[in-house]
């Protein structure tokens, strides 16, 4: 197999095997007027004929966008983001291993190649794809997970996803559990949980203060979350300060800059004073109000069944 790139990523579905030959090798070996045939994501024993092109960087954007149900949320994609394959590409003047893309006549979809296709942007390379109109919404849809095994998405743009899932499985007249989605999407119950209440709690403004998206794990989510829920106001000034304090540009390593802003954004939990944390894990919040000494209680509902919440309300009911 030849070396690969550093600008460029292989997708794992073309791992097949065409006569001696693995497509994945096709079509990085695929220059601009060259017409190959692969089989279709969703049916290998259906073809699909691909041209390939070149787009010259000023039509990137006029000409191709990315399709709907990519994970990647490309207005998260920056220079940081896109930091493993950017020189490259702007050494080279173009991406060496061609996107993917859905020629619907008036429009061409991204299906795959979404982060080299901002590189370009970026870079003000032209970029190389493989379009053809044969793809279905079946082979996009497939497309559009596999093409993030090189670099995943941020937990956010995975509960963006989940989210999406939910819906659909919602709009099927089911309930759209947790657990529901988790055999949909073969990861574990709690990490759709914790992705989409990452996404649900935590606003785009929260995320574009780290170096990338990606900086915002589950724990990091966590802390951000607790501390929104705390005093969502003093979060939100926090928020505006980190966006506009100079110095957190000036720290150097994209890691340590991530943990000054979070650090920075629960500060609150110092300098509020408000209340102290009586109980705290992963799915039950017991505050005190160090004023009042009132306490707040929240239990997520994963762990709250009806037997417990029986056994809880007779408990609230014997105070007096």
């Amino acid at each position: 197999m030849a070396k690969k790139r550093k600008n460029d990523t292989r997708l794992d579905p073309f791992a097949t095997t065409i006569g001696n030959s693995n497509l994945d090798e096709l079509l990085e070996q695929a220059s601009a007027g060259d017409v190959i045939k692969m089989p279709a994501p969703s049916d290998p024993s259906r073809s699909i004929t691909l041209t390939c092109k070149v787009i010259p960087h000023s039509q990137i954007e006029p000409d191709t966008k990315v399709y709907g149900k990519n994970r990647r949320v490309q207005a998260l994609l920056n220079e940081k983001s896109v930091a493993d394959i950017l020189p490259a590409i702007a050494h080279d003047g173009r991406n060496q291993h061609p996107a993917l893309c859905w020629d619907k006549g008036d429009e061409m979809l991204v299906l795959a190649g979404s982060r080299r296709r901002m590189a370009c942007i970026l870079s003000n390379a032209d970029y190389l794809v493989l379009s053809s109109t044969d793809f279905t919404d079946s082979d996009a849809k497939i497309l559009a997970v596999s093409s993030d095994q090189y670099i995943a998405p941020s937990l956010w743009e995975l509960g963006q996803a989940y989210q999406q899932t939910r819906d659909e499985l919602i709009s099927q007249g089911k309930k759209g559990s947790y657990r529901e989605i988790s055999a949909i999407e073969g990861v574990s119950h709690t990490a759709v949980a914790d992705a989409i209440k990452a996404y649900e709690n935590l606003p785009a403004a929260v995320l574009a203060l780290y170096p990338t998206a990606n900086h915002v794990g589950r724990e990091v989510a966590k802390k951000l979350i607790a501390a929104k829920e705390r005093d969502s106001e003093t979060f939100d000034a926090l928020v505006q300060e980190v966006a506009n304090d100079p110095q957190l540009l000036l720290i150097e390593g994209d890691d340590k800059h991530a943990m000054a802003i979070t650090k920075a954004l629960t500060a609150q939990e110092q300098t509020v004073g408000r209340k102290e944390a009586v109980l705290e894990n992963d799915f039950v919040s017991v505050q005190r109000n160090l004023k009042s000494g009132d306490l707040s209680i929240k239990i997520d509902n994963k762990v709250m069944t009806d037997k417990r919440l029986e056994q809880l309300t007779k408990l609230l009911k014997a105070f007096n």
